[in-house]
């Protein structure tokens, strides 16, 4: 029913903003039901029903500040937390008053199929707007698609590299974070990470996520030896 129950939801705002927000879902049941509540009372909000908040409760990904090169990679519905952070860490970037450790942020989303991450999209374009300093660099991965070999999935590459080139705009999603199409490849990226930053020592990686995906995600970290480690904090959902 919804009614005086406890449901947990992560906070999709940063510390910075005077508005405390949370995206939830719209399923079956209680969720469609304030959805519809919400959409009724757009013009007239006080009519909205009370919401009480408790928290907000520690996770895994708080320690993000404290590494030069920060990696978040999300999956699915698991990308929420990164909305905050990137928000947070973009603000930190673009504010004198503010002394940020993070010189550069790789974002790497997971999702079945572009529907699954049109809602984020704004979200995403609002941190690239406000990027000043150019510290985020996003990839989204499109999974459910065709085979890499299948013809198709060729022609879309080469179109959207090309759209890309011209208008340094994805065509799918109208960012300038690159679409993919397929799983990533966690040891080709945290290398090519790796090599870009040969003077950063230690590089915090965080994932949210399948459990595979963050099986995956710890793998490739330790694979990185020498002087260079990649630290993984794994929150699976």
């Amino acid at each position: 029913s919804g009614r005086d129950e406890y449901h947990p939801f992560t906070l999709t705002s940063a510390p910075h903003e005077d508005t405390l927000s949370v995206h939830i879902r719209t399923c079956k049941g209680w969720t469609r039901v304030l959805r519809e509540l919400v959409i009724k009372n757009e013009k007239s909000p006080e009519k909205n029903p009370n919401l009480y908040v408790d928290g907000p409760f520690g996770e895994a990904h708080q320690d993000y500040s404290n590494y030069e090169v920060v990696v978040l990679v999300g999956g699915g519905i698991g990308v929420t937390p990164f909305a905050s952070i990137m928000k947070d860490l973009v603000q930190r970037s673009n504010t004198t008053s503010t002394i940020s450790k993070v010189k550069k942020v790789y974002f790497i989303w997971a999702s079945r199929t572009q529907k699954q991450f049109e809602w984020l999209l704004d979200i995403i374009g609002k941190c690239e707007k406000e990027d000043k300093e150019g510290i985020l660099d996003t990839h989204i991965f499109i999974t459910r698609f065709f085979d890499k070999s299948d013809l198709r999935t060729t022609i879309l590459y080469i179109c959207e590299r090309q759209f890309q080139g011209v208008s340094n705009r994805s065509m799918f999603t109208g960012l300038k974070a690159v679409t993919h199409f397929g799983r990533p490849n966690f040891d080709r990226m945290f290398e090519d990470i790796r090599l870009t930053h040969e003077d950063v020592r230690k590089f915090g990686v965080f994932v949210c996520g399948p459990p595979a995906m963050s099986d995956a995600v710890k793998e490739s970290c330790s694979k990185i030896t020498g002087k260079q480690t990649f630290v993984a904090y794994a929150e699976n959902f």
